[in-house]
C-alpha cells in the first residue's frame, strides 16, 4: 500500500520514455510510492488518493497546469546569471567576479585581474556576443564599437573576470539531479584563442567561448568521469535548492586547477537525453552512452525516491 505520492512532471513527448523508465526503477526499490507521470500541459486533475497522501511534485519545466491540493514542489526556474553569482558566493562556491556592465563602467585591475569577460545576460547557446577586453580598456568602450546587429544593443550585459582554461577554450557540463550527477561531458574548442598577450583588437574579437558558432570538426565533445568535477556540481546544485535539475557549466582554470562555477542553466531545457538542445551532444556521444555513462536512469530513480521519503508533505 502506498504511503506517499509523487507527481513527476516532464516537458513534453519526447521526455515520456525516459522518464517512464525512470519511474518503472522508482516502482521495483520503492512500492511505498505512487507514482504519477505526466506533461506540463496535462491539464485534468488527479484523483483524490493522490493528494490523500504525502506529495511531492517535481516539475522539469518552469510551468504546468497542474492545480495541486497538497504537498511541496521542486520547480524548474529561470535564474539571471548575475543572481545566480550571487547564490554562488553565498553558497561559498568559486565563482567568477560578476557585475552589470554599462558604458564608461571601471574596474578595479587588482580586483578583477587583468582580463574581463564581456557577455550578454542572455547568453545563447551558440556563445554570441562575448568578449574578451583588457580591464583598463574597458571604460573606453561605446556603443559605437559594436555593429548594429550587435546582441548588445538588445539586450543587459553583464562583466566577468577571465577565467583561463587555455589555449583551446573548454567547459564541463555536469547534468544533475538534486545534487547527483546523472552525466558529465567535456566541450572544447579545437581552433586556438589568440595569446593573451595580442594587442586589444585581436583579444577583443577573438572567440573565446567554447560553444561559440563552429564547424563540426572545430569543436569535440566528451564523456568524462571526474570525481571532483561531480563534487563540485553537487554543491553548485546545493546553491539552488529548489529546482530538481540544472545543467551545471564549470570552468577549470588551467594555471591552479581550481574549478569555477560559470552558471546553472536552471530552467529545464537541459535535459540532454531528450532534449532539442542536446540532439548535437546526441549525435556525438550517442544517447545510450550518456544514460550508461554513470547508470542515469538508477541514479535519478534512488534520489527522487530519497528526496519523496525527505519532503513529501
Amino acid at each position: 500500500m502506498s504511503k506517499y505520492s509523487l507527481v513527476l512532471i516532464h516537458r513534453g513527448d519526447t521526455y515520456h520514455d525516459d522518464f517512464y523508465e525512470i519511474t518503472s526503477r522508482i516502482k521495483l526499490i520503492a512500492p511505498d510510492i505512487r507514482i504519477v507521470l505526466r506533461s506540463y500541459e496535462d491539464a485534468g486533475p488527479l484523483p483524490d488518493v493522490v493528494w490523500s497522501k504525502p506529495t511531492l511534485i517535481v516539475s522539469f519545466h518552469t510551468r504546468y497546469r497542474l492545480v495541486p491540493k497538497r504537498g511541496r514542489i521542486y520547480c524548474a526556474l529561470a535564474v539571471e546569471k548575475q543572481v545566480q553569482a550571487e547564490l554562488f558566493q553565498k553558497a561559498g562556491v568559486l565563482t567568477p567576479k560578476t557585475a552589470l556592465f554599462s558604458f564608461g563602467k571601471r574596474l578595479a585591475e587588482v580586483y578583477w585581474g587583468e582580463l574581463v569577460v564581456l557577455k550578454p545576460v542572455h547568453v545563447n547557446s551558440r556563445g554570441l556576443g562575448v568578449h574578451l577586453v583588457r580591464t583598463a580598456r574597458l571604460h573606453k568602450l561605446t556603443r559605437q564599437d559594436f555593429p548594429s546587429t550587435h546582441p548588445i544593443h538588445r539586450d543587459r550585459y553583464l562583466v566577468q573576470s577571465f577565467i583561463d582554461t587555455g589555449e583551446c577554450p573548454h567547459h564541463y557540463r555536469a547534468l544533475t539531479m538534486f545534487g547527483q550527477t546523472l552525466s558529465l561531458r567535456r566541450n572544447t574548442r579545437l581552433a586556438r584563442r589568440p595569446t593573451l598577450s595580442a594587442d586589444d583588437g585581436t583579444l577583443f574579437n577573438a572567440v573565446i567561448a567554447s560553444n561559440a558558432d563552429a564547424l563540426p570538426w572545430e569543436t569535440s565533445t566528451e564523456l568524462i568521469c571526474d570525481p571532483d568535477i561531480n563534487a563540485f556540481a553537487k554543491r553548485m546544485h546545493g546553491a539552488l535548492p529548489g529546482i530538481p535539475v540544472l545543467g551545471c557549466d564549470i570552468l577549470r582554470e588551467i594555471h591552479s586547477g581550481k574549478l569555477y562555477a560559470l552558471e546553472s542553466n536552471a530552467g529545464g531545457n537541459t535535459w540532454a537525453f531528450s532534449s532539442p538542445a542536446g540532439k548535437s551532444a546526441r549525435a556525438t556521444l550517442g544517447q545510450r552512452g550518456m544514460i550508461d555513462q554513470f547508470g542515469a536512469w538508477d541514479i535519478a530513480a534512488r534520489v527522487l525516491v530519497e528526496r519523496t521519503h525527505e519532503a513529501a508533505l
